[in-house]
């Protein structure tokens, strides 16, 4: 006998109307099956990074991406929810800011049982929901039986890691029983977890091993609707881990793996090749353009096989960066200026493409405001979901299908992390953020950083987007009045966040 899961993706996979009330929503043809959603997320990917913007850095060529945006929507004014990763993430995983529960703002927020994830939605509308890469909610790492595991908050399957970062090469049960210290937040090796087991791979790359498992999850379920979410750890550290053909073609050397035996602890290892010293600044952007050469390819292999499937029409894609790229891994977020870890442009605002071969106008440039807030809302629009509670993200997708101003354009967006926080309406952006937080004077960047004028410490900064998206020109003091009211609609925010008592 099925269970009533079983029966609703049998429905759905038949094409049984009465199941299907998104089929006849007016977002996509009466007889074509729910929509698959595919979510790739990269880790701290520039801004400059893609090489189908017209900003792209002059070194970067990135043809795989590329076709996501020629064959759908590149958005030049895309924001995720917070300047690091494990915040983001769960700002998008919900469509809710995370702050409603995190009343910290840092880098912990977690997943608390009473907020849904767009994987529980729409497995509840059977789907097949899959999570292949990070999983992070900054808390709760390296455990099967907290909230936070992608089994226990939506999905079917998981193939990956619960932590910030995992060594790109070393996923192997006989390496982490020969470390002394294997399992770290950001410093980690060892088998990726699969399932309810932990699978050791002895001879792998992180990035080849997530799409293998992506192309695999497809094959299986190519029949019935899913979600798949494949968040790579590429482009994170550490960035020098690269399959050696990639080193070759972008000249730069092989620095040998970790090695317990010689080397010590495994975080050691990491502090060292995490920083700008042992390993220069003109070095690590090459580094890092092999690591992005290799994910472009890997991206590729997924796109091929949806042809392959054909399942193109049947698919919505959503690409994105958690945020943006690293002062420390080679990333290049100009023309915005700072990056990740703190409030200006680059550390907030992410290459994003949106792909739905048949229903998007290949090679749309969307110039309106989007956030990942709005992911969940957008999926649930599509998918014909019905959510029952009020998200702070809204849906763009007849937006993006008109090419008009999606409802996030004229909404205040609002972004704390830590001490540093932002809030952004219409064209005019307060924000409250140094650039030592990223440690840029330390690390001595100049050729990939855009410096600005130095915040003051008693105040904040504004700055009007539509005339500065550099954030070079501060009208503070020119324009008290518009600074007065941002920061008010800020502190109202922030009271609003606060859980009721």
């Amino acid at each position: 006998m099925f269970n009533r899961r079983e029966f609703m993706r049998m429905a759905m996979a038949a094409g049984v109307g009465s199941f299907l009330p998104g089929c006849f929503n007016g977002h996509f043809g009466k007889t074509r099956r729910k929509p698959n959603i595919l979510i790739i997320v990269t880790d701290d990917q520039g801004y400059a990074d893609l090489s189908a913007f017209s900003h792209r850095a002059a070194d970067i060529h990135t043809p795989n991406m590329d076709r996501i945006a020629n064959e759908g929507v590149l958005c030049s004014q895309a924001y995720v929810s917070a300047p690091v990763c494990s915040p983001s993430r769960a700002g998008w995983n919900t469509g809710k800011y995370q702050q409603r529960w995190d009343t910290s703002a840092g880098w912990n927020p977690g997943l608390p049982d009473n907020v849904k994830t767009l994987a529980e939605y729409l497995r509840q509308a059977g789907y097949a929901t899959g999570k292949i890469g990070k999983n992070d909610y900054g808390t709760s790492y390296h455990r099967m039986d907290v909230r936070e595991y992608p089994l226990n908050h939506g999905y079917d399957e998981f193939l990956g890691f619960s932590a910030h970062a995992h060594d790109f090469f070393l996923m192997s049960e006989d390496i982490e029983k020969r470390t002394p210290d294997p399992h770290g937040t950001s410093a980690v090796l060892g088998p990726l977890f699969h399932n309810r087991t932990r699978k050791s791979i002895e001879d792998g790359y992180t990035t080849e091993v997530f799409t293998d498992a992506a192309v695999d999850f497809m094959d299986r379920h190519k029949a019935e609707p899913f979600l798949l979410t494949v968040t790579y750890n590429s482009l994170h550290h550490l960035i020098h881990e690269v399959p050696d053909k990639y080193l070759k073609k972008h000249g730069v050397a092989k620095i040998p793996n970790y090695e317990p035996e010689t080397m010590g602890k495994y975080d050691s290892y990491y502090t060292k090749y995490r920083k700008i010293g042992p390993i220069n600044d003109a070095d690590m952007r090459k580094y890092y353009l092999a690591n992005l050469n290799c994910l472009d390819d890997n991206i590729g292999r997924i796109l091929d096989k949806l042809a392959e499937l054909k399942l193109e029409e049947d698919t919505l894609i959503i690409y994105f960066s958690d945020n943006g790229g690293s002062p420390m891994t080679g990333a290049d977020n100009r023309p915005l200026r700072g990056s990740k870890y703190i409030m200006f442009e680059g550390g907030i605002r992410v290459p994003f493409m949106v792909k739905w071969k048949g229903q998007l106008t290949a090679g749309q440039k969307y110039p309106y405001r989007l956030s990942s807030l709005d992911i969940v809302p957008t999926c649930l629009d599509v998918c014909g979901t019905q959510a029952g509670e009020k998200f702070d993200g809204k849906s763009f997708w007849s937006a993006l299908k008109s090419n008009t101003p999606a409802p996030t354009e004229n909404r205040t967006l609002f972004w704390q992390f830590k001490k540093h926080w932002a809030v952004r309406k219409g064209d005019f952006k307060l924000v409250k953020t140094n650039d030592e937080a990223a440690s840029f004077k330390k690390l001595q960047i100049t050729d990939r950083y855009l410096p600005g004028p130095k915040a003051p410490r008693d105040r904040p900064m504004l700055f009007n987007l539509r005339n500065d998206p550099a954030e070079q020109h501060d009208i503070y003091l020119e324009q008290p009045k518009k600074a007065k009211e941002l920061e008010h609609l800020f502190t109202t925010w922030q009271t609003e966040m606060k859980p009721k008592q």
